[in-house]
């Protein structure tokens, strides 16, 4: 062999050698600065609120949204009830009668002759208005009471949560919902369970 080339040939040969000892003895390649301690299997999260690789957006707040619903329902209960009672004789014939004849018997005791007369029909006609009046009034008074079991309808109002207003951030911009469901601390994209 030619002693000038074979130099050459052994000394390419020791450095290619040197080369695969050196990249042997070091260790794998530092992960790129900011990226220490990350787990590779977590989704990638950006600034702007977003977590584009499970398709889910970060919740700010979350306020429950009530309305009023009426129940209604009855309630009884025994309570004391006064009646009038129905007189027998309505048009107070037994009063007109009586007092015409007490009437007419104080004005008889007036006078004499024709004033007698005169006085006699006056206590008549007195007397029968004062004997109505006195049969009215004492029907008036004539009444009943006894227990009876009253009922009536009665209004229960109550407050209901049907649904939940949502503010969250997506690309960067503030959004609103109202839905039937409270998402938590991040909604799914894009929102479903919208309310009216």
């Amino acid at each position: 062999m030619n002693l000038p080339i074979a130099i050459p040939i052994r000394l390419a040969l020791a450095a290619a050698v040197a080369a695969l000892a050196v990249g042997c003895t070091q260790g794998p390649a530092s992960p790129p600065a900011g990226t220490a301690g990350a787990d590779p299997s977590a989704p990638a999260a950006v600034a702007d609120g977003r977590d584009e690789a499970s398709g889910y957006a970060r919740v700010i707040s979350v306020t429950p949204v009530k309305r009023r619903i009426d129940h209604a329902r009855e309630v009884c209960e025994d309570r004391a009830v006064t009646h009038r009672v129905k007189p027998k004789d309505e048009d107070r014939i037994a009063g007109t009668v009586i007092g015409g004849l007490v009437g007419g018997v104080a004005g008889n005791q007036i006078g004499d002759g024709r004033g007698r007369d005169a006085a006699t029909v006056a206590g008549v006609v007195g007397g029968a208005i004062a004997g109505r009046k006195i049969q009215e009034h004492n029907q008036k008074r004539n009444t009943v009471t006894q227990v009876e079991n009253v009922c009536r309808t009665v209004n229960e109002p109550t407050e209901e949560v049907y649904a939940y207003d949502v503010r969250y951030e997506y690309a960067g911009n503030v959004l609103n919902a109202r839905l039937d469901h409270d998402p938590g601390d991040r909604i799914a994209l894009p929102v479903r369970g919208m309310v009216e």
